[in-house]
């Protein structure tokens, strides 16, 4: 019987390991995006004294479900960690209820931009996950000797998350979640989007009182003295996720040039700016590279507000985009994106050229 205990035990702990190692590590492969999904809590909660430091609470969240992930895999205080993983599913029960219910709070971030769940299905996999941890933290021995090994792996299971979130906020992200990653072509992608969304009318019968739908291009609603008109509406096709509605360039005279953008033949390059605060030498130095490589005419600047820093060309063309697009298309301060025949072909922080 204790042989058939030990076993449960185990598959239950490395699944609550696996659990938190892999929320850990597509939150630390992405550390702004996950700031943005801290932003979005810390708004919503009236808690908007801590976004200056949404960042680093952002790179905080991912090493601890990192570590606690890691401790409970390989047994490490194995009733400490069961009690303290007891003490996050509850309290992420209670933050996933709450979105769900008063705060209608769309995806959670729980898995950030790799698996996008609503709060209804966080609070779900929470509540089933959590009578396991109970078990596992009542039945677990206690722990009455401290090793050294403990203490390694203690160590070696913050310096990973830590040292990825590092790399990512000097460069990028080691994995890209977002919809502009490399490959990707944007203008088949904006295409299929549009094509998947239809103008519907929407009608009450005086009668019966249902709800019906008729095509905007459908006269014959208009004609039947049943009908009542609600709204028009636009509807898309089941299972098409809308990523690229923001997706607009517009130049200084607020000409939206989206299309000239996407449909030009042949390489440009995208000079994103998405803080210009954060400016340096070696950030010049890399846009002077940029310039050296491309020709000016085949160089955009992007940004979502006027920009003037000195030792930053503007003789090119300055293209306007929405704050947040522009951060889903690049995560660094300054980088450089290059399209070819709309296609995201290459992307870097302007450090690293």
């Amino acid at each position: 019987m204790s042989r058939y205990r030990d076993i449960t035990l185990t598959i239950v702990r490395w699944a609550l390991g696996a659990l938190f190692i892999f929320s850990g590590v597509v939150k630390c492969v992405d550390p702004i995006g996950t700031s943005i999904f801290v932003d979005k809590y810390l708004a919503t909660y009236s808690m908007g004294w801590l976004m200056p430091i949404s960042e680093s609470l952002a790179v905080g969240l991912s090493v601890f479900e990192f570590t606690l992930g890691a401790l409970l895999v390989s047994g490490v205080w194995r009733r400490f960690t069961a009690l303290i993983a007891v003490v996050v599913l509850l309290l992420f029960s209670v933050v996933t209820l709450l979105s769900a219910t008063i705060l209608a709070i769309g995806d959670c971030g729980c898995f950030g931009d790799a698996l996008k769940l609503s709060p209804w299905a966080t609070f779900l996999k929470n509540i089933v996950m959590l009578p396991f941890a109970i078990a596992l933290w009542r039945i677990s021995d206690r722990c009455h000797s401290v090793k050294l090994r403990d203490f390694i792996i203690f160590a070696v299971a913050i310096s990973l998350p830590l040292s990825v979130n590092i790399y990512a906020l000097k460069h990028l992200p080691l994995v890209d979640f977002l919809p502009y990653k490399v490959g990707t072509n944007i203008r088949e992608a904006i295409a299929k989007e549009q094509s998947a969304t239809r103008q519907v009318l929407r009608f009450r019968h005086t009668t019966t009182g249902e709800v019906v739908e008729f095509d905007a291009m459908d006269t014959s609603c208009w004609t039947d003295s049943n009908l009542e008109f609600i709204e028009s509406a636009m509807v898309t096709e089941e299972g098409v996720e809308f990523q690229y509605g923001d997706f607009h360039l517009y130049n200084i005279y607020g000409e939206d040039v989206t299309s000239a953008i996407l449909n030009h033949s042949g390489r440009i390059a995208l000079l994103c700016v998405n803080d210009a605060t954060n400016i340096d030498a070696s950030t010049i130095q890399g846009i002077a590279k940029l310039y050296n490589a491309y020709p000016a005419e085949a160089i955009y600047i992007l940004s979502s507000e006027t920009l003037d820093v000195e030792g930053l060309s503007l003789q090119s063309t300055h293209l306007y985009i929405d704050a947040m697009t522009l951060r889903s298309i690049l995560r660094a301060d300054v980088g450089v994106v290059i399209l070819s025949d709309g296609v995201v072909e290459f992307k870097s922080a302007i450090k690293d050229i």
